[in-house]
């Protein structure tokens, strides 16, 4: 029977009372447990091993929180724990990366302080994926690809029409009149389908005749669905968006993240709280950083900026640095124009405001040494040392054909 201390505390008989209302507490958390003997049954042990486990990600994200003088800003109720699974495209700053709570496994864990105004806390099983990911970058985490494409199923309708041929000229005639009435823009959408035909023909799964004419088999939806399991599309996805913060963002004269989100048709949505408040305040300072610069103007109070012009700012920035590396490398810079077909070995890559960039060894001009910079893209992660070959597009990409001699497929 319980007795009443001196202090208002509760004795209890060890071998009943107290052992109850442990019991009946554990109930309370969700534990199952009989009464009068608590016995740890499988489900208790897996439970309390997530409510630890849980706790320890909440205090990584705190510390990460803290270490940038944010904590008091972000409350635990902006919290987003997802684990493993990703279920919702992510678009924030790296707060902190390092190993998961499980450090036995390989598994590697990223804080981002996202633009929709909470905090997140995602874990990656492949290191190699996150890599090249720093504090400070601006990134995108998205749900593993699930199902068919929808690019598939359009190319496969264009070339079913055209006898097994896709021409993008004829998509984009189909869609000019809707999407302009939309206010979308029908060029960019094809180039998508493009851009997606082309990574399919690295595969091997459809052939390029000329720029306007695609051979495309019949089951190209179910190959588009094979190629990206292949790829590793099971798996959640992760790509880089800027390697600089939002401060450098500003006063860049490259073309940057803020340049890009500022013409976009269908720009990220992005909350006035937490980080996405910081991106709203740093899109309006680019914004007059541009006007300054004569890339934008404004006009009855609204600002205007071309595409030309980012593109010009990219370019432009290409240039500046090419050059200064050929000064230090002692080699000379080719720029690579829209049509030129370039050949040369990938020596590595190099970041800059307008993104990722590949540095290709190559013959100049002149027949010396060279070298050239074109836009990274994921193809090229495991081709470091290799020889690569491709034809430069009007978008500012590289069409590759590996293991391909030139004028086949090209």
């Amino acid at each position: 029977m319980a007795k009443a201390g001196s202090r208002g505390m509760t004795r209890c008989r060890p071998d009943l009372n107290c052992r109850d209302q442990r019991g009946r507490r554990m109930e309370i958390w969700g534990i199952d447990a009989p009464q009068k003997v608590v016995k740890m049954s499988d489900k208790t042990e897996i439970t309390l091993k997530d409510l630890g486990e849980r706790n320890d990600i909440i205090k990584t994200m705190h510390r990460a929180l803290s270490d940038q003088g944010l904590a008091e800003e972000r409350g635990v109720g902006q919290y987003a724990l997802h684990g493993a699974s990703i279920n919702q495209t992510v678009v924030g700053r790296v707060l902190a990366k390092g190993l998961a709570s499980d450090e036995m496994s390989e598994r590697v864990f990223l804080v981002i302080d996202g633009v929709d105004g909470r905090v997140h806390h995602m874990e990656f099983g492949d290191a190699s994926r996150v890599e090249e990911v720093r504090r400070g970058m601006i990134v995108e985490a998205a749900p593993p690809a699930s199902g068919t494409r929808s690019a598939d199923h359009n190319i496969a309708i264009n070339a079913e029409e055209g006898d097994g041929i896709y021409r993008p000229s004829r998509h984009l005639a189909r869609v000019k009149n809707s999407f302009e009435r939309q206010g979308k823009d029908p060029e960019s959408f094809v180039r998508f389908h493009v851009r997606r035909l082309q990574a399919l023909r690295r595969a091997g799964h459809v052939e390029r005749l000329d720029e306007d004419h695609w051979r495309v088999p019949h089951d190209i939806v179910e190959r588009g669905q094979a190629h990206d399991l292949a790829q590793g599309g099971n798996r959640p996805q992760l790509r880089t968006l800027s390697t600089l913060d939002l401060e450098r963002q500003i006063t860049s004269d490259g073309a940057t993240w803020l340049d890009r989100q500022l013409i976009a048709r269908d720009p990220i949505m992005v909350k006035d709280l937490g980080f996405g408040r910081q991106v709203k305040q740093a899109l309006n300072q680019r914004t007059q950083r541009l006007v300054e610069m004569g890339y934008a103007v404004t006009k009855d109070g609204k600002m205007s900026i071309s595409r030309p012009s980012i593109a010009t700012l990219e370019r432009n920035e290409v240039e500046r640095v090419g050059h200064q590396m050929a000064s230090t490398l002692g080699r000379t810079f080719q720029p690579v124009k829209a049509g030129e077909y370039v050949t040369g070995a990938l020596v590595g890559s190099t970041n800059l405001a307008s993104g990722r960039f590949a540095i290709l060894e190559i013959l100049s001009a002149d027949g010396g040494l060279g070298f050239a910079l074109v836009p990274w893209q994921p193809v090229l992660d495991k081709r470091i040392g290799q020889h690569v070959s491709g034809t430069a597009l009007d978008s500012g990409g590289i069409d590759w054909s590996f293991g391909r001699k030139r004028g086949l497929g090209l």
